[in-house]
């Protein structure tokens, strides 16, 4: 089965589980991205949206919708956090900012690195890494002053052991290390927490 259907299949199953168990979170699913936008976004980053990538943005654009303009910013509503390490998927329009926001921090930040998800009060996230010379770009976790750390071996793995965690089919090794994570849902809302301490 190819990594497109993987990933189309195990997003079904997490929107799903969102809808009848958490659906604060869906609500903050936007639409699909059109192929225009993710075009425009990839010459204004001058590298490839990875397919794997491409593929979940056409499927839905990012768990934005609710996030409210403060000036010139958008400030993420809580919703809008339901990712394994309590992030938030990244729309279109923030892939590109958070991407050139990196590559212009002073840090070692490859432009292959292409980031997904991000946490909205923190600069943690994950990333595709999409110069690792594999037919699948990895997913990479990172944090501010540590080195990424190998999450998944690629996008289609992180959303089916999303699926699997939600639907109670064991934890998520998700921050790129051995300690595993639980989904806990209280009064509808979703949060991710170490598996000793999840119900």
């Amino acid at each position: 089965m190819s990594q497109e259907v993987r990933i189309q299949r195990a997003w079904t199953r997490i929107t799903k589980w969102l809808g009848e168990n958490a659906p604060r979170h869906a609500e903050a699913i936007n639409p699909g991205a059109d192929q225009g936008l993710i075009d425009a976004a990839e010459e204004e980053m001058a590298t490839a949206i990875p397919a794997e990538l491409r593929v979940w943005l056409l499927l839905n654009n990012g768990s934005t919708a609710k996030d409210v303009l403060e000036g010139y910013l958008y400030q993420s509503h809580h919703d809008s956090v339901f990712l394994p390490g309590n992030n938030v998927f990244l729309d279109l329009r923030q892939v590109v900012d958070v991407y050139r926001d990196l590559l212009a921090g002073g840090a070692d930040w490859p432009p292959e690195w292409i980031p997904f998800a991000q946490r909205f009060d923190a600069p943690y996230g994950y990333f595709l890494d999409t110069g690792a010379g594999s037919t699948q770009a990895p997913v990479m976790y990172f944090a501010e002053a540590a080195l990424p750390k190998l999450a998944f071996a690629s996008l289609a793995d992180f959303l089916e052991a999303t699926a699997d965690t939600l639907e109670g089919r064991g934890g998520i090794r998700a921050l790129g290390n051995r300690v595993l994570y639980r989904p806990a849902t209280e009064a509808g809302v979703l949060r991710w927490k170490r598996a000793e301490i999840a119900p």
